[in-house]
């Protein structure tokens, strides 16, 4: 009961501390305090480096690991969606998705296929890597404001093949679902009407703001593949455990137990060292290398 009763105020401490940051972050701020500019560059660094623990709160809503309770899970993990101009369902179905099929066609980034050139391909992979992912989250919900007669027509253009048609089909029944929809539409609107606001509130200063959402993004997009790049497509529920230091494991929430989870997805994040100790597997280097390493660029498919 003691272990419930210290998670409980744990993920509640974290919590707080990443609604205090997005507070300061839309508009807070600039109302309490002057700032120099060298002191934005490291509002903006900040916003940077707790990316990965608000992300991390809103996976755990994903997963229902967060306090449990699908009646708080779910309006906080809209809200830390929200924060983050991420909206919540469509972020939860691409990463159940993720689980589901992993490396399939829209999860494998670092992939060329037969016969494309390196160059071109390379060009849009750095984009994707560096901001891209996280942009392209952002629009990819945009869809939903229209009306719900026109979702199977949107998801015509996804292309063909097997994996294609199994996501198409449940990307069918997920945004059809009018509850969801609806969510999805009006988390839409919170986000254009708090980013609308923050940018009020921030004035002559709005480029911080543009500055702290475009540094989570990116970090968000650097972190999207990582524990997968250059894998095999066929790895199946495979992923790569890597080390980190105890403190910064806090800061992504033992994301670097990447298969662990992908193994386990029913374990909370801080029940993934325990698992992962008790499983005996070697780490596959370290997580600050696996971020590096996707560096390299597109890969062959029969290099993967």
């Amino acid at each position: 009961m003691r272990f419930f009763r210290r998670a409980f105020e744990l993920e509640t401490a974290l919590l707080a501390i990443v609604l205090g940051l997005a507070a300061l972050q839309f508009g807070l701020l600039p109302a309490l305090v002057q700032i120099s500019p060298k002191e934005l560059v490291l509002v903006i660094l900040i916003a940077a480096l707790t990316a990965p623990l608000h992300y991390g709160l809103m996976h755990e809503t994903m997963h229902g690991h967060l306090y449990g309770d699908e009646r708080v899970d779910r309006p906080i993990g809209r809200l830390l969606g929200i924060l983050l101009g991420l909206p919540w369902e469509t972020m939860r179905f691409g990463h159940l998705a993720h689980h589901s099929l992993n490396r399939h066609t829209f999860d494998r980034p670092e992939v060329l296929n037969p016969g494309e050139p390196r160059a071109p391909a390379a060009a849009i992979y750095y984009f994707k890597l560096v901001l891209g992912h996280g942009l392209s989250y952002t629009l990819m919900p945009l869809p939903a404001l229209l009306p719900a007669s026109t979702t199977a027509r949107v998801l015509s253009l996804m292309g063909s093949g097997p994996d294609v048609e199994q996501l198409r089909a449940a990307a069918l029944r997920t945004f059809t679902n009018m509850r969801r929809r609806t969510a999805l539409r009006l988390d839409l609107v919170a986000i254009f009407a708090l980013f609308g606001l923050a940018l009020w509130f921030w004035g002559e200063s709005w480029p911080v703001f543009v500055g702290c959402i475009a540094a989570r993004w990116s970090v968000l997009s650097l972190l999207d593949n990582a524990p997968h790049y250059g894998m095999p497509l066929d790895s199946g529920l495979d992923a790569r455990n890597t080390s980190l230091p105890v403190p910064a494991r806090w800061l992504v929430m033992n994301g670097n137990y990447h298969g662990i989870h992908h193994r386990a997805p029913q374990l909370s994040w801080r029940e993934l060292p325990g698992a992962f100790t008790q499983s005996n597997a070697p780490t596959q280097g370290s997580w600050f290398a696996s971020i590096a390493r996707q560096f390299r660029g597109p890969l062959r498919l029969e290099d993967v």
